[in-house]
């Protein structure tokens, strides 16, 4: 996965185990010129939905072994690798705050607050909120099988 691979590369070139957001952006936008600001922000976000990373306070936490990523001399990361697929997470939520006129920070948190009382990945806390919700998701369960075999 190559947003993993990015916030390895950022916390291995940094020699840090914690990174502020505007450290993270600093990196990708000015010292490395591979996302703008809004992009950095973009793959933050993402790699907070992914659970690949973690706030606390302002600081930036790796949730992996970032350690343990073998990144290859020549890598490269640039937008393009954000907007390959929008994930399931990300379909799932944006599906319930279109059907329900629900602002998608609130259903965000309810599948945060969800996951976490329970203990469940925060896709499988989104299907149980869509359902709730009565939003249309028996297209979407094959996908959930999937990841959920990975």
């Amino acid at each position: 996965m190559s947003l993993e691979k990015l916030i390895a590369f950022l916390f291995q070139t940094t020699g840090k185990d914690r990174l502020t957001e505007k450290e993270i952006y600093m990196i990708l936008s000015f010292k490395l010129g591979w996302l703008t600001p809004a992009e950095g922000k973009k793959a933050i976000q993402k790699a907070l939905e992914k659970n690949l990373i973690k706030k606390e306070g302002e600081e930036i936490i790796p949730n992996f072994d970032y350690k343990s990523i073998d990144i290859p001399f020549e890598f490269k990361f640039d937008s393009k690798m954000l907007e390959v697929e929008e994930d399931f997470y990300s379909k799932i939520v944006a599906r319930i705050v279109g059907s329900k006129n629900i602002g998608e920070k609130k259903v965000r948190k309810e599948i945060e607050e969800l996951a976490e009382k329970n203990d469940i990945y925060k896709e499988v806390a989104a299907l149980v909120i869509a359902k709730r919700y009565g939003v249309e998701i028996d297209d979407l369960i094959d996908e959930a099988w999937k990841m959920v075999k990975k």
